[in-house]
C-alpha cells in the first residue's frame, strides 16, 4: 500500500504536465478500491502477483500492454517482469531505474535509494526529468467521494460509534515486529485517551480479528472495534472523519496523510533509518521514537479537535 501511495505524487505531476493524455496506473489488484474514481487516472490496470513473474507472465503482460498502444511507460518500482513487458509491448519511451534488467529501458537513471535518506515519493519524482519535466515537491492527496463519506457514516452509526467529538483511530498491527511499538503501550495509550474523553476506534484488517478478540478485554469499555470491518475502499473516508491516527509504520499512515488527517507514528528507534524513507508526507505529522504512552497521548492532544 505504501509503495502505491508514494507513487501518486509523481502521477499527479504527470497528469498536470500532460492533461490530454490517457494516464493509466498498473497496480496490485487488491489495492484497486483505494483509487476508485481518482481524478488523475483514466485507467487502472490490475496485476495479480499470484500469476507469477516468469516468462509466461512477461509474454502475457507484453501482449496486454501492446493492445493498449501506450506511448510511454514509467516504471517506478523496478521489476524484471514489467521491464520485460514494456519492451515486449514495443512502448517507444520506457523510463525507470537502471536495475533489474534496466537495459530494456530507453531512458534510465541509477538506483541510489539505498545510499541516501529521502522520502520515497521524492525518489519517484526523480524519474520525471526523463520525460522532460521539472518536478516540484511531492503532494499526496486521496480524494474522498461524497458517497463514500455517507457510507462510512452509516457504518459508524450502525456500530454505535459517533463522530462528535472526532475519534482517534489506532492501528497497532504490523507483520514486522522490528517496527512494532509494544501492544501494552497501545493499550495504555487507549486508556489515557478514553479517560480524557477522546473516543478511540481500533482499525485493522481481517487478519487481525483473532488478535483483536483476545486484546479487546484489556481495553476500556466503549472502545470502538472496526478491525476487519472496513473495506479498503472506505478506509480513506473513515480516516478523514478522525482527529488523528496513531499507528506503527504501516499503509494506513499514508492513507491518513493523503486525506489530511494528522498522523502520530510510534516506532522503535532502531527502525528510524527506514522510517525516514517511508515517513508520511506533509504536516502536521509526528514521528515518535521509543515513546511512552504519555508522550503519544500528548502528541494526539496537539492535533486539532475540530
Amino acid at each position: 500500500m505504501g509503495d502505491l501511495l508514494m507513487s501518486l505524487p509523481a502521477v499527479r505531476q504527470i497528469r498536470a504536465a500532460f492533461p490530454k493524455a490517457k494516464v493509466a496506473l498498473l497496480i496490485q489488484q487488491d489495492l484497486e478500491p483505494l483509487l476508485e474514481g481518482h481524478p488523475d487516472l483514466d485507467q487502472i490496470l490490475r496485476w495479480d502477483p499470484g500469476q507469477g513473474q516468469g516468462w509466461g507472465a512477461m509474454l502475457r503482460w507484453g501482449r496486454a500492454l501492446r493492445r493498449e498502444r501506450f506511448d510511454c511507460a514509467v516504471i517506478l518500482n523496478p521489476t524484471k517482469l514489467f521491464h520485460s513487458a514494456v519492451w515486449l509491448a514495443g512502448i517507444p519511451i520506457r523510463a525507470g531505474y537502471r536495475r533489474k534488467w534496466g537495459f530494456l529501458l530507453t531512458r534510465s537513471i541509477p538506483d541510489t535509494k539505498q545510499t541516501r535518506e529521502r522520502p520515497e515519493a521524492e525518489y519517484n519524482l526523480e524519474l520525471l526529468p526523463l520525460l522532460g519535466l521539472r518536478p516540484s515537491g511531492p503532494v499526496l492527496k486521496l480524494p474522498v467521494r461524497p458517497e463514500k463519506e455517507a457510507e462510512i457514516l452509516r457504518l459508524l452509526e450502525s456500530r454505535g460509534l459517533k463522530t462528535a467529538p472526532r475519534p482517534v483511530a489506532v492501528h497497532p498491527w504490523t507483520s514486522n515486529t522490528a517496527k512494532s511499538w509494544p501492544m501494552d503501550s497501545f493499550q495504555h495509550l487507549i486508556r489515557l485517551l478514553e479517560g480524557s474523553g477522546v473516543p478511540v476506534i481500533v482499525i485493522g484488517g481481517e487478519e487481525n480479528q483473532t488478535a483483536m478478540r483476545k486484546w479487546k478485554a484489556a481495553l476500556p469499555e466503549g472502545t470502538g472495534d472496526l478491525v476487519g470491518q472496513v473495506p479498503l475502499g472506505l478506509l480513506p473516508a473513515l480516516l478523514k472523519q478522525c482527529r488523528a491516527l496513531v499507528s506503527n509504520d504501516s499503509g494506513p499512515v499514508h492513507v491518513a496523510a493523503a486525506v489530511g488527517t494528522p498522523v502520530v507514528v510510534v516506532s522503535p528507534r532502531s527502525h528510524a533509518p527506514i522510517l525516514n524513507r517511508w515517513r508520511p508526507l506533509g504536516e502536521p505529522h509526528k514521528i515518535l521514537l521509543d515513546p511512552d504512552a504519555e508522550q503519544a497521548a500528548a502528541a494526539v492532544a496537539e492535533c486539532p479537535a475540530g
